[in-house]
């Protein structure tokens, strides 16, 4: 029988006639091949069933001293997945229900044997029992899914701990001039720290992948600003290999692509970086053009070492490589390429090679450039801007609590943000915080708090704290930073979240936000009015007084003079009596008009004045071109938020 399934069958009958007729039947059977195993006795059918190799089990009930409905209840116990279909000399309504409560598929009559009944029972019993195996292989996949989301969950905490410690401290020994004679020592050390949190990173974007639980944000990217950042990143990396770097774009590129520009960021940096590194001389290029249907081309272009016709094919695999592991001269996991082809496909378009050994590859890829807006006449990559130096220190005041169990970590912490002016205080774990931040004299001004610790851990500790009415900014420090565990976190009651290791740079920038900062010339001055100078006047237009008053508090905390209104008449009146304001602040939808429709009056009162629309949803960007809007926040808005909005004032 040709292509037929073959089945391996158990047929309990102590009648020899009996199981000649049922085998005979059995063989007529189409589309299956029957295997079949003949027993009879009692002990022998359960020691069988204990191997697990059955599919189907024919079980007569009389068995001499014993029945089948024994050897259902037996077989319930054991590991298997064999399925059962009872057979019997007579019709009994009550042993057929006792049948099928202890598992069997089926309650058949000996005399039915014969008939169609019997060969479409089998299948039906076959059937149930593949849909069965598929459903307990779906929760074994899925439970072994969530059990290695578990392990790198855990992989990622424990990797970000020491990785906190041994960044962290190399940032902070490269920052003392008297350490000038080891700073060589110290970059490698950095440097690869940085490459171990890059490969960490690769492998749970592999691992979000292969889960298809990584998703991307689209949001409106200047196209020169992006390709601007890749020159300047790559441009030194080339010259220090003696080869050059060019970015080369058409005439007709869009100002500005809909896309996620984290990904598209990360797609091409691998790329790039790939190049650089196996191009030992000669050029490397970047080139940018539009395509069919609405889509952005890019092709990354070098004169390499090649890549051999066999091994295309393989190098888009996780952790394959075109060289050997025991001879090749650069590093690597093999996990860019792979990671990079999937980015591509999840923003909507394919990657490809072409490559010759010995002259060079061109890998190019396509993605949907979504609603472009504007042309680009000739790109302009624009070098960063420099910051100036103004003659003054800028230090920050305020006081820190530090929450860590580990105590290496907690110095680290402390020492930098000693370093910037702040007092800092510690606990190692959340009841000595509770204890400190709900004493009568506790003044805190900002908490950074560890979620993992013994005795009380941060996210217990914070609920504790928000139910206590502490409303101290708190900072959430944790090694997983996937979205959803960001959302998880700000419900809790944190109100931002520093990943593991911490980021010198995110640090910085983070105590920023929460904490004054004041000139040393400020800090010394005797004239109180040279610090009102400083401060930004800001009209703020909402009319839900409980989000003015808290946007007024959060402004107020950051050194701004604030002037509120509640309607659209209210900011003109404002604006009528003084026009002077440093931004402007309007919520989108006020009671008596738009938000655009006031920023344009405001424009005309004072057109220097930064303009922010606040908004409770993503506004139209088409719609935002038509009005001298500056910046866009979205609801709920946080103090770091107009932190930047302040800064950028």
């Amino acid at each position: 029988m040709q292509n037929a399934q073959v089945v391996k069958l158990l047929l309990v009958e102590d009648d020899e006639d009996d199981y000649v007729l049922a085998l005979d039947y059995l063989q007529q059977v189409p589309n299956y091949q029957f295997d079949v195993t003949w027993l009879s006795e009692h002990d022998d059918v359960l020691q069988a069933l204990e191997s697990d190799q059955f599919d189907l089990c024919l079980l007569d009930h009389q068995l001499g001293g014993h029945t089948g409905l024994t050897i259902l209840e037996a077989a319930k116990a054991l590991p298997i997945n064999t399925s059962f279909m009872m057979l019997t000399g007579q019709a009994d309504e009550v042993l057929d229900a006792d049948a099928l409560a202890l598992g069997a598929q089926d309650f058949l009559l000996k005399s039915e044997i014969s008939s169609p009944r019997f060969i479409r029972a089998i299948r039906y019993a076959l059937s149930r029992r593949e849909l069965e195996n598929e459903r307990l292989e779906r929760l074994r996949a899925q439970a072994t899914s969530r059990a290695k989301d578990r392990f790198l969950a855990h992989l990622s905490h424990e990797l970000r701990t020491p990785l906190t410690s041994i960044m962290g401290y190399t940032d902070l020994l490269l920052t003392r001039s008297e350490l000038d004679n080891i700073k060589p020592e110290l970059s490698i050390i950095h440097n690869n720290s940085q490459h171990l949190l890059n490969l960490l990173n690769d492998v749970l974007d592999l691992s979000k992948i292969n889960a298809n639980s990584l998703q991307v944000e689209l949001n409106e990217i200047c196209l020169a600003s992006l390709l601007t950042d890749l020159h300047n990143l790559f441009s030194m990396a080339a010259e220090k290999k003696n080869i050059q770097f060019a970015i080369h774009a058409d005439d007709n590129l869009p100002a500005c692509i809909e896309s996620d520009e984290k990904r598209l960021k990360q797609v091409l940096i691998n790329l790039v970086y790939n190049a650089i590194k196996f191009t030992p001389s000669g050029q490397v290029a970047i080139r940018v053009q539009t395509a069919a249907e609405e889509k952005l081309c890019f092709a990354i272009v070098d004169t390499g070492i090649g890549i051999p016709q066999d091994k295309l094919a393989h190098i888009f695999k996780p952790f394959e490589q075109v060289q050997d592991s025991t001879t090749r001269s650069e590093e690597g996991a093999g996990l860019g390429l792979a990671i990079s082809c999937a980015l591509i496909r999840l923003l909507g378009g394919s990657l490809q090679v072409e490559s010759t050994v010995g002259s060079g590859s061109t890998f190019t890829f396509t993605i949907r450039a979504g609603q472009c807006s504007g042309r680009l006449g000739q790109l302009d990559l624009f070098d960063p801007p420099v910051s100036q130096p103004s003659g003054q220190t800028t230090n920050l005041s305020g006081k820190v609590l530090v929450v860590e169990d580990l105590p290496e970590i907690r110095q680290l912490l402390g020492q930098l943000i000693t370093a910037t002016g702040a007092e800092v205080s510690y606990a190692e774990n959340g009841q000595v915080a509770w204890d400190l931040l709900t004493h009568p004299d506790a003044r805190f001004d900002l908490v950074f708090m560890d979620l993992h610790m013994p005795i009380l851990n941060g996210k217990d500790a914070i609920v504790k704290l928000r139910a206590q009415g502490i409303t101290t900014p708190i900072i959430s420090l944790t090694a997983a930073a996937q979205k959803s565990n960001l959302a998880t976190l700000k419900a809790l009651g944190f109100n931002d979240t520093l990943t593991k290791p911490v980021n010198l740079v995110q640090l910085e920038s983070c105590l920023q936000s929460y904490l004054s900062a004041h000139s040393t010339e400020e800090r010394h001055s005797t004239e109180p009015a040279m610090a009102s100078a400083q401060k930004k006047r800001i009209l703020l237009v909402e009319d839900d007084p409980d989000a003015r008053n808290l946007m007024k508090i959060l402004l107020e905390s950051l050194e701004c003079e604030v002037v509120v209104a509640g309607s659209c008449a209210e900011g003109l009146h404002e604006l009528e009596k003084c026009a002077t304001f440093d931004i402007v602040m309007l919520d989108m939808n006020l009671p008596d008009g738009s938000g655009l429709a006031l920023a344009a009056a405001v424009h005309k009162h004072q057109s220097p004045a930064n303009l922010v629309v606040v908004s409770g949803s993503e506004p139209d960007p088409d719609a935002l071109l038509s009005y001298p809007i500056n910046q866009v926040l979205l609801k709920p808005v946080s103090l770091p938020d107009l932190a930047t909005v302040v800064q950028s004032a």
